[in-house]
């Protein structure tokens, strides 16, 4: 009877024991892209706004070199799971951030325009994304072409942020932090590039 009580308990034990692995995993495909910045505006060092007083920008649409535009983060920690646990949008990534930067650039202080600038903004998204293994680490890199209204290319550059977070295992919410303090930790990196900052001195 010993035996038989044993057996049964070994057995119930694997059966409900078979891993975390071969826990069914919600995977985050399709979400949408949130901004939640976590980090105070003034954590990111202060900017000399003297060049860019006076000075409109127009941000025009961002276009997206990434070979999978879907894709903004994965999993590799395999605490949830024996596999590699990705993390996709259906958004367009390139309109989203467009519109983010745009914020963060009057975040810090800088003018905007829709139509008629002194400068106009175009850039690249290269890097949009969040490995997550012990923590959450956001990179957003961006190459960006500065012209002038008369169509004259004055500044060619590549600007990149980094962000890291922790928390839960494979949660939306700390991708969303991430990717937007990286976000944020980028625009403030060309605004406050000595050679940006003196194109738009020599060019205003």
């Amino acid at each position: 009877m010993k035996i038989i009580s044993l057996l049964c308990l070994i057995f119930c034990f694997a059966s409900a024991t078979p891993g975390q692995g071969a826990q069914a995993v919600t995977e985050l495909k399709g979400i949408p892209l949130q901004w939640k910045p976590t980090e105070p505006l003034g954590s990111y060092g202060a900017i000399d706004s003297a060049p860019y007083r006076n000075v409109r920008f127009v941000i025009r649409p961002f276009s997206d070199a990434r070979n999978q535009p879907q894709s903004i983060g994965i999993n590799i920690e395999k605490r949830l799971s024996d596999q590699e646990l990705p993390v996709t949008t259906k958004q367009n990534v390139a309109d989203w951030l467009t519109n983010r930067v745009a914020n963060v650039f009057k975040l810090f202080g800088v003018n905007l325009a829709t139509g008629k600038g002194t400068f106009f903004v175009d850039a690249t998204i290269v890097t949009f994304f969040v490995k997550e293994s012990s923590d959450y680490k956001g990179d957003v890199v961006l190459k960006v072409t500065l012209t002038t209204k008369n169509g004259a290319v004055v500044w060619k550059g590549t600007t990149s942020g980094r962000a890291t977070r922790f928390g839960r295992s494979y949660k939306a919410e700390n991708y969303y932090e991430a990717l937007s303090n990286a976000t944020i930790s980028a625009v403030h990196g060309l605004l406050d590039d000595e050679s940006f900052k003196l194109a738009v001195l020599k060019n205003r």
